[in-house]
């Protein structure tokens, strides 16, 4: 039988080391494409300018679910900012992951429950494939595309229109 990792044995990774914690095993993610990257950019940048930059985080942050299980999701709001020195943001109000080809099952099928049952009031998906926004709380969840627009019911303010999401920039 293979033993189990921890909350404290992924503690004590070096900080530069990005994995999850998924039922006891370290799983390494691909390193995100420049179109991840943009597309959480843009997220962020949003966000900030919604709530200010002391209530946004974008990965690497960790959540502990439990002990067995601690999460990197690639962007976290937060009702209060956690100290400058903490490993971990604690509960956030929101989570968002944009899905990938490798993650897209891990984060839809795992994680989103496990966020939830932790007390996060949302978790966005984002699905550059589908270029849709799916929003999941307590009550179910709602899906936008096009130029539909994704509210959030925890995050006074805060849409997301696909459509304006995965534009791509235009090339000068």
């Amino acid at each position: 039988m293979t033993a189990l990792f921890t909350r404290r044995d992924y503690e004590a990774l070096p900080e530069t080391m990005r994995v999850h914690l998924l039922d006891g095993v370290l799983v390494k993610d691909d390193v995100p494409r420049f179109g991840h990257q943009r597309i959480q950019m843009r997220i962020v940048h949003a966000l900030i300018r919604l709530l200010g930059v002391e209530h946004v985080a974008a990965a690497p942050v960790a959540v502990i679910i439990d002990d067995l299980n601690v999460f990197e999701p690639d962007i976290v709001v937060l009702e209060e900012p956690p100290p400058d020195d903490a490993k971990d943001v604690g509960v956030p109000l929101a989570v968002i992951e944009i899905l990938s080809p490798s993650t897209r099952a891990r984060d839809r099928e795992f994680k989103t429950r496990r966020y939830l049952g932790l007390g996060v009031k949302e978790v966005w998906l984002v699905d550059p494939d589908s270029q849709s926004v799916e929003v999941f709380d307590l009550d179910g969840s709602r899906v936008a595309g096009g130029d539909e627009s994704a509210r959030s019911r925890a995050i006074e303010g805060f849409v997301l229109v696909p459509g304006e999401l995965f534009a791509r920039p235009d090339r000068r």
